[in-house]
C-alpha cells in the first residue's frame, strides 16, 4: 500500500482516537458525584474568572457571531430556512462536512510524490486543517444561503397573497378563514407559513399571537407589514381589502425598483469580461495577421 494512503488513515484514526478519549475522560469525570457536589453545582457562586479570560471569551463570542457560527445564530437561521431548530443535528452535519473536507484534502495530497509527502509534514497538517475548516465553513455558508433564498421567495410571493387575502375578505370571509384559504392556494415557503399560522389559529391560538409568531419565524419586511395590517384590522376593525390592494401595489413597486437596481449593478459587472477578455481577444485577432506580415529586416 502506498505511503500517502497510510498517512491519510493515520490522520483520520488519530482524530477519531483523540475525540473518543476526550469523551471517555469527560464521562468518567462527571459520572460519580457526591450529594455535596451536586448541591454545590446549584449554588449561586461568585464569578472568580480572571478578567483576561472573560475578555477572551467575549472576543471569541464576537468572532463567532461575525462568522455566524454561534448556537443562537444557527438556531435563528434554521428557523429562517424552514427547518427544525435543532442545533445538535446541524453540528453533526458540520462534523460530517469537516470529515469530508479532511478526506478531500488527503485525496488532493495524493497527487504529490511519496518522497515529498515524507519530507514535508507541516504542509500536510496545514492542508488537512484547511480542508476541515472549509468543510465546516461550507456547511455554515450553505445554511445562510438557504435561509436567504427562502426569505427572498417569501418576499416575492407576498404581493400575490395580499391580493388573494383582499379578495377573500371582500367576499365576506373572516381573516382566519381567508388566511386558511390562501394557505391552501399558495405554494412555496409563504404558503407553508400561512398554513402553519392557520393551523395554530384552528387549534385555539389567538389570531394576533399566531400572526406575531409568523413574523418571528421569518425575516421578510413585506410579510411583517402584511401581518401588522392584519393585526390592526383584527384589533380595531379597520377596512382591510383596499389596504391589502395598496400594499400589494407598493410591494410590487419596491420589487421593480430593487430589480432595476440589481440590473444596474449587473450591467457594470458584465463590462468586466467584455473589456478584459472579449475586446483584447478581438484586437489580437485583428492585428495578428498584419503583425505577422510585417518585415523588419533591413
Amino acid at each position: 500500500m502506498s505511503p500517502w494512503i497510510l498517512l491519510a488513515f493515520d490522520v483520520i484514526t488519530a482524530c477519531l482516537a483523540v475525540g473518543g478519549i476526550t469523551l471517555i475522560v469527560r464521562s468518567l469525570a462527571t459520572r460519580h458525584l457526591s450529594f455535596a457536589a451536586r448541591v454545590a453545582q446549584g449554588r449561586v457562586q461568585e464569578d472568580t474568572t480572571p478578567e483576561i479570560t472573560r475578555w477572551l471569551r467575549r472576543m471569541g463570542a464576537s468572532a463567532l457571531d461575525s462568522l455566524g457560527s454561534t448556537s443562537e445564530s444557527v438556531a435563528r437561521r434554521l428557523i429562517l430556512a424552514g427547518a427544525a431548530p435543532e442545533v445538535s443535528v446541524f453540528r453533526l452535519r458540520q462534523a460530517a462536512a469537516a470529515i469530508a473536507g479532511l478526506i478531500g484534502a488527503c485525496l488532493v495530497l495524493t497527487a504529490r510524490p511519496a518522497a515529498s509527502l515524507r519530507a514535508s509534514v507541516i504542509p500536510l497538517v496545514v492542508c488537512a486543517l484547511v480542508g476541515t475548516l472549509l468543510g465546516v465553513a461550507g456547511m455554515d455558508r450553505y445554511l445562510t444561503l438557504t435561509a436567504n433564498r427562502r426569505q427572498r421567495a417569501i418576499d416575492a410571493a407576498v404581493p400575490d397573497c395580499s391580493e388573494l387575502l383582499a379578495l377573500a375578505v371582500a367576499a365576506g370571509e373572516s381573516i382566519p378563514a381567508a388566511i386558511e384559504r390562501v394557505a391552501g392556494c399558495a405554494g412555496g415557503p409563504l404558503g407553508m407559513e400561512l398554513g402553519l399560522t392557520a393551523g395554530h389559529i384552528r387549534n385555539g391560538m389567538p389570531s394576533v399571537r399566531a400572526l406575531a409568531e409568523m413574523v418571528d419565524r421569518t425575516d421578510s419586511p413585506a410579510l411583517t407589514r402584511l401581518a401588522r395590517t392584519l393585526t390592526t384590522a383584527i384589533e380595531r376593525g379597520s377596512p382591510l381589502a383596499s389596504v391589502l390592494h395598496d400594499q400589494a401595489r407598493d410591494q410590487r413597486e419596491r420589487s421593480l425598483a430593487a430589480l432595476m437596481e440589481e440590473g444596474g449593478r449587473r450591467e457594470i459587472a458584465m463590462l468586466l469580461p467584455v473589456v478584459f477578455l472579449i475586446l483584447p481577444v478581438t484586437v489580437i485577432f485583428a492585428l495578428y495577421p498584419g503583425l505577422i506580415a510585417l518585415d523588419f529586416t533591413p
